[in-house]
């Protein structure tokens, strides 16, 4: 990952010191936390009353194999396991007390999975190791805070994943690398793998192949081209991969020593893009370059115009979305499984983005999502390496995690001087699902298996593309945008899993006030559970109001019992009498022959209550005492049933079972700050949100409607950027700092 902003603000960073303090916020577990019961949360909706509860038997009724029954609510899909506890008595107690079960819904409700690998804990310690480290994610109160310093003066290439900070050094031939604290106590360990050649990025794929893809340039002879290649190396020793037959790849032979790169590592499959976007190499067309990195071998390439491709995004093993800046269009491609396969001649899938206003255009385009899946073949590296992967008990899972897009929208024509129109830019950021992506993806495989209509007409070249799917159609449900003029979003390693970090761009400078890091989390369960917290919490505002109406009515009517029941009784009269004249009205408008007298009447035979007479009353006297005592109109209304308030109260209560707090403690405040927390503060993002209203950059303004939480830190920093992994935020600090 190599941008030229970064470059500048490491330029900046590293002038007269070498010393670059950085800030690692670690959010796992810390001690003194009880395992929570997670059996009650529900997704989904509530059904409309209580399923019956079974009746405990005596002793002559069968007794079902406690054993038997836990392997089964095992293989139910999590939902239907937190049903269960409403099943009976005994199933309850199964679900409740089993540890497995509690670790399988908490990795559910996570959007975790086990790490298979992992033997070094039992699943008692995964739980509760899982649980205090997602309550230290919502609480935003990181287990510890310890700076780090970078010892080298830094390169733009950097790179955050799984506890391993890559910051390479000026040099170019030196790619150094911080093995970030487990825990308090323990200090960053800076490690090096040395390089014959001058590098310009790499590729980190270490869960997986235990494996870093380091691209270099060298001159080519005296032909004045540069060759582009790759080196395999394994991680963990910096020595050449033992599972790949060629260390060293030669890519493409390039007119331009330093293109723009862009790798991904998936399976066997390493993509490799070089694109030209600066300089005088604006027309160098972009290139894209399958391998297979374990035989050296070239599986597949694709040549496109200038300005087209820059970054990827592995989908699954095999699918590839490679968004387009010329087409302002994602492209999903399906890669070829061997060399021998045939090479794909368009994409399986177009999905467009908003249109743009006249007179713009997509400038960068950058993206990532973090974990990437892995393939069916997974390295097993090394005994360091294992042991250092073991300490990860679970890991978040590859088709839950979010793709963040950041999205520069500039004037069509730059002119001669493209620096004062970046001046007229702006930038947008989106965040969606990988598996929402899949999913269209796959509906569209489904749709083109449908028998097609018959055409007497060949299909032209331009035929090989899919159709677009247009962006009203796709993209609205399952994005949210955000304008990001204002976001430090020259980091693209902001996000880990279902989670974002965000900071102002202004946090940087020392003159301000700093801003506050704002996790954004995308989990469905943590959306859900901090909406019930809502809802939970608006019904507890309108029961006590309720209850002081109530008990304020019941202190007024025995204080002022005379003057209330005068006050019923004047305010009776005036209705009625308002009622018979609009009887005696509607009668004369309609004309009717029937006579009616204009006395007015008092009782009826339809009265519930006969009212005392006021016939010698004074009209004006009773207006008087009505406008002296109006405060009481608000405590005569007459309160709701008391079997509405049961049934009501018996639904809340079913829903409360089933949405039991994720936090061991019972704390049920997620949903706003509680007094005196002033380490962070939280709400959600449910409902539709708009960026460019007033139509700057699209030609309408774009909404989008993905739901999230998000959780404040009440303090201010002073960083460059906020990284995230899994476990940790990662804090740019200035030199000053």
């Amino acid at each position: 990952m190599d941008t030229t902003n970064f470059v500048q603000i490491v330029g900046a960073m590293g002038t007269g010191n070498l010393h670059v303090p950085v800030h690692i916020r670690r959010w796992s577990p810390f001690d003194g936390l009880d395992i929570a019961r997670l059996a009650s949360i529900h997704v989904g909706p509530f059904p409309t009353a209580p399923p019956p509860r079974l009746k405990r038997t005596g002793g002559s009724a069968p007794n079902p194999n406690t054993r038997e029954v836990h392997k089964i609510v095992l293989l139910l899909p999590t939902p239907d396991i937190l049903h269960s506890r409403l099943v009976c008595f005994k199933l309850s107690s199964i679900i409740s007390s089993s540890v497995e079960i509690q670790y399988r819904i908490a990795l559910e409700t996570s959007g975790l999975e086990d790490n298979g690998t992992c033997s070094s804990f039992s699943p008692s310690e995964k739980l509760s190791k899982l649980l205090r480290g997602q309550k230290a994610w919502r609480k935003f109160k990181p287990q510890f805070i310890k700076p780090v310093k970078v010892q080298h003066l830094p390169s733009g290439i950097y790179d955050l994943s799984g506890g391993i900070y890559l910051l390479g050094s000026d040099r170019m031939l030196d790619l150094d690398y911080a093995v970030l604290p487990e825990r308090d106590g323990e200090d960053a360990e800076w490690k090096s793998i040395e390089l014959q050649e001058t590098y310009l990025d790499m590729g980190l794929c270490i869960d997986e192949h235990d494996l870093v893809a380091i691209i270099t340039t060298t001159p080519f002879g005296t032909t004045g081209m540069f060759d582009i290649a790759l080196h395999i190396k394994q991680f963990s020793t910096g020595q050449p991969h033992p599972g790949a037959e060629q260390p060293r790849i030669s890519a493409f032979k390039s007119e331009y020593a330093r293109p723009g790169i862009g790798i991904e590592i998936v399976g066997d499959n390493l993509v490799l893009i070089l694109s030209y976007q600066r300089d005088r190499n604006a027309t160098l067309p972009d290139r894209l370059f399958v391998f297979d990195w374990r035989s050296g071998v070239l599986k597949t390439s694709l040549v496109a115009p200038n300005r087209s491709y820059s970054g990827l995004i592995f989908l699954d093993e095999n699918l590839l979305l490679l968004p387009n800046t010329r087409r302002g269009a994602l492209e999903i491609w399906d890669l070829p499984r061997t060399a021998s396969a045939p090479s794909p001649s368009a994409p399986v899938c177009i999905l467009e983005l908003p249109l743009l206003a006249p007179g713009r255009s997509f400038g960068q385009l950058s993206c990532r999502a973090e974990p990437n899946p892995m393939g069916a073949n997974r390295f097993r590296g090394t005994k360091n390496h294992a042991e250092r992967r073991q300490q990860r008990p679970y890991r978040c899972k590859a088709e839950d995690a979010i793709i963040i897009f950041n999205v520069r929208i500039q004037p069509l024509h730059a002119g001669p001087h493209p620096v004062v129109a970046l001046g007229f830019s702006h930038v947008y950021t989106f965040f969606v699902h990988r598996k929402s992506i899949l999913q269209i993806v796959e509906e569209q495989k489904q749709r083109e298996a449908m028998p097609p209509t018959i055409d007497i007409d060949f299909p032209s070249n331009s035929l090989l593309f899919p159709p677009p799917i247009i962006w009203d159609r796709w993209g609205q449900k399952i994005t949210r945008w955000i304008e990001a003029d204002d976001m430090a979003t020259r980091w693209i390693t902001t996000t880990s899993g279902q989670r974002a970090a965000l900071i102002s761009s202004h946090a940087r400078s020392s003159q301000g006030s700093g801003s506050p890091i704002v996790v954004m989390d995308f989990n469905p369960w943590s959306v859900k559970k901090v909406q019930h917290a809502l809802l939970k919490k608006k019904r507890k505002l309108e029961a006590t109001a309720e209850r002081k109406r109530l008990q304020v009515q019941m202190r007024l009517d025995q204080q002022n019992a005379e003057i209330v029941r005068k006050f019923r009784e004047c305010k009776e009269w005036v209705e009625r009498i308002e009622r018979e004249l609009g009887d005696i009205k509607a009668a004369a408008e309609l004309g009717s022959s029937r006579s009616r007298s204009p006395k007015l009447r008092y009782t009826t035979s339809t009265d519930p209550i006969d009212f005392p007479r006021l016939d010698h009353s004074n009209v004006a006297e009773i207006k008087t005492f009505l406008e002296d005592h109006s405060e009481f109109v608000e405590h005569l209304d007459v309160p709701p049933a008391i079997q509405a308030r049961a049934e009501s109260s018996r639904t809340h209560q079913y829903e409360d079972s089933l949405m039991d707090e994720l936090d061991s403690d019972g704390d049920d405040s997620d949903a706003s700050s509680s007094k005196g927390d002033t380490e962070r503060a939280s709400w959600s993002l449910t409902g539709s949100h708009t960026v460019d209203r007033a139509g700057v950059c699209f030609s309408s303004p774009v909404e989008s409607e993905l739901p999230c939480v998000c959780y404040s830190s009440s303090q201010h920093f002073h960083y460059d950027g906020a990284l995230v992994d899994e476990e940790r935020i990662l804090d740019e600090c200035p030199r000053s700092y």
